[in-house]
């Protein structure tokens, strides 16, 4: 099976189907809002988006940001907005066509617009830890362009609960999909096989037993919908040969629904002069951008480069 079949064939047939068909009584393509399934963030900036929509229509691609500091819904570390970035107007990314499978990529997005995901410094106290993007795709024709909608995020927060341990906690609703990860380094460093770097855990509401959109919280304690992920802080750096890690303990959100994304990340100080910084470079995959075999992708892929 082809890349774009098993594509094809998670998203469901049924699904496209009545897609063709309505375009085929109505002529409205539109009425079908675009899906992303994958995000690639190349040094610390957004690079190519893919996604589907219904085939042989423009997709027009808009982004929001804001920041925010990290933290949660209540007690005394809460959680807060800070002012949206061109006073929350969407801007223009892009535009390309879906092809016949109904397939839809945009690449070299850094050589543009600068879109950058993750936050310019960590801080557990002001708006230069957090940074929230939507990414707002539209279906157009010549009957008009479809609406975006975005999931909802509702907080998030990073924390060193000790010196060895870096847990991310948060909560989204209105989304398909979602996950969350908490990352102090890439995966493939050369630290021992037996050490990660990245712990993430990630939600589908479709599935049964959730109510599709429903809010999900991720928490560390009793409650919420699912537990929070949690790395051990280490610095395996020698002399010879460095670790490539982060400067900051990392916690990334996405959430996917038809017609909106969303990436939030925050960013804490590690605890540790490393005495250098590495670029976070990253693949953010939905739960469409599945392979069918025995090796299934997760959500967060962060690479060394």
């Amino acid at each position: 099976m082809t890349t774009r079949a098993k594509v094809l064939a998670v998203t469901g047939g049924a699904a496209l189907a009545a897609v063709l068909v309505l375009r085929a009584v109505t002529v409205h393509s539109v009425s079908w809002q675009p899906v992303i399934y994958r995000i690639t963030a190349t040094n610390n900036d957004l690079d190519a988006v893919e996604g589907l929509a219904a085939p042989g229509v423009q997709v027009q691609l808009w982004f929001r940001q804001r920041n925010f500091k990290e933290g949660t819904n209540d007690g005394q570390d809460r959680f807060g907005w800070c002012s949206w970035k061109n006073g929350g107007n969407a801007i223009f990314l892009g535009s390309t066509t879906a092809d016949s499978g109904g397939v839809w990529r945009l690449t070299g997005l850094r050589l543009g617009t600068t879109v950058m995901l993750t936050p310019a410094a960590g801080s557990a106290k002001t708006c230069v830890g957090g940074v929230y993007t939507e990414l707002l795709p539209r279906a157009c024709d010549a009957t008009g362009c479809s609406q975006w909608s975005a999931p909802t995020m509702h907080w998030l927060n990073v924390r060193k609960p000790n010196v060895r341990t870096g847990t991310a906690a948060g909560s989204v609703s209105g989304a398909d999909q979602a996950a969350l990860a908490v990352a102090d380094g890439p995966n493939d460093g050369p630290e021992m096989s037996s050490v990660y770097d990245v712990d993430q855990n990630g939600v589908d509401t479709t599935q049964p037993g959730l109510t599709r959109g429903q809010r999900v919280t991720w928490k560390c304690g009793a409650g919420g919908t699912v537990g929070c992920p949690s790395v051990t802080v280490h610095d395996a750096s020698t002399i010879t040969t460095p670790d490539p890690e982060y400067p900051f303990v990392l916690g990334t959100l996405q959430a996917h629904r038809p017609g909106g994304s969303i990436i939030a990340a925050a960013a804490i100080p590690r605890g540790q002069d490393l005495g250098f910084a590495v670029n976070v470079n990253v693949r953010l995959r939905g739960r469409l951008d599945i392979n069918l075999g025995c090796d299934q992708p997760k959500p967060f892929d962060f690479m060394t480069f």
